[in-house]
């Protein structure tokens, strides 16, 4: 008896992505929309391109503090926030190839590469910007003629510095201070602490941060760890610091869109080449309510930090 083996093409499943980044669809993070008047409701990214604006909450109130009596008449209303506004920028890869013994479809083929490179690497590029602040070589208050009202991660200047008088924290005690700065400044609201890659060993060695599903989570908060694969842990307006040592940030949350990927293409005759460029407009923006960070030190492992330089 012969038994007869058929062939069967199996379709398998890709692994799963480290969704753990700001940029990355699929990380919970709110994203930007709005809804009409009969409660239909439309991505913001159809208007990225001109940034948004909106009343942020207003930190100051006293109401927002205090116990009170609603029905005393002396009860004052709710105020209103700073308008803020915030502009997209815009990130984008090429590709280039020879025409020259291709086959056709070159310039399709380009577009295709490019759109798909573009769209692998959003996160970096864009999660780039937002800790840096740089566009084009150039910090975000620094852009003419627009004047971005845009604030970096490492804008020292918008932030509050929680760092120890000596100088630096470990691990532990920096998201102990961050827990805190964000207990008393969101009082209760969901912040977002914002890490480098290189923190994410030590968040699971320590306890600190625990992954769940698509999202990294502060062990015993309620705040979201993003680790953005463009995060550089860098210091006041994007300088470097010494080997085994980093910046976390924290802000409230941040709400993230992207726009659709547009290709532009064309051939350079002299030299039969084909060019393809994907762009796309993103933006992150929070309420400005709670922004701070703690310049850490990374032992490995230990509670204990070695002088700087040593």
């Amino acid at each position: 008896m012969t038994t007869r083996v058929e062939r069967v093409d199996v379709d398998f499943a890709p692994p799963p992505r480290q969704r753990i980044g700001l940029f990355t669809p699929g990380n919970g993070l709110p994203r930007l929309e709005r809804r009409d008047s009969e409660g239909n409701t439309t991505s913001l990214i159809d208007r990225i391109g001109g940034g948004i604006g909106y009343e942020a909450l207003d930190p100051s109130l006293t109401l927002a503090t205090s116990s009170f009596d609603p029905c005393d008449a002396a009860t004052v209303a709710e105020g209103e926030g700073a308008l803020l506004e915030w502009n997209t920028w815009g990130i984008q890869i090429g590709e280039e190839c020879s025409t020259l013994n291709a086959a056709d479809g070159t310039v399709a083929a380009m577009e295709r590469r490019a759109e798909a490179r573009l769209n692998a690497q959003t996160s970096y590029l864009g999660e780039y910007t937002f800790w840096t602040g740089e566009v084009g070589g150039t910090q975000f208050d620094a852009i003419a003629p627009t004047a971005w009202n845009n604030i970096a991660l490492t804008n020292h200047d918008a932030m509050t510095d929680l760092t120890p008088v000596d100088g630096e924290a470990g691990p532990v005690e920096a998201f102990g201070l961050i827990e805190e700065y964000l207990s008393d400044t969101l009082r209760g609201l969901r912040g977002v602490i914002h890490v480098a890659p290189q923190l994410l060993p030590y968040l699971a060695f320590y306890g600190i941060g625990q992954r769940d599903g698509f999202q990294i989570g502060a062990s015993l908060s309620d705040h979201i760890v993003i680790a953005g694969s463009g995060y550089q842990g860098t210091g006041d307006d994007n300088v470097a610091v010494p080997d085994n040592r980093t910046w976390i940030y924290a802000t409230s949350m941040v709400r993230v869109g992207m726009s659709d990927i547009e290709t532009v293409s064309d051939y350079t005759r002299e030299d039969n080449t084909a060019h393809a460029v994907s762009r796309r407009s993103v933006l992150a923006e929070w309420d400005e309510v709670a922004h701070a960070g703690v310049y850490v030190c990374l032992t490995d492992p230990g509670p204990t930090c070695a002088a700087e330089g040593s």
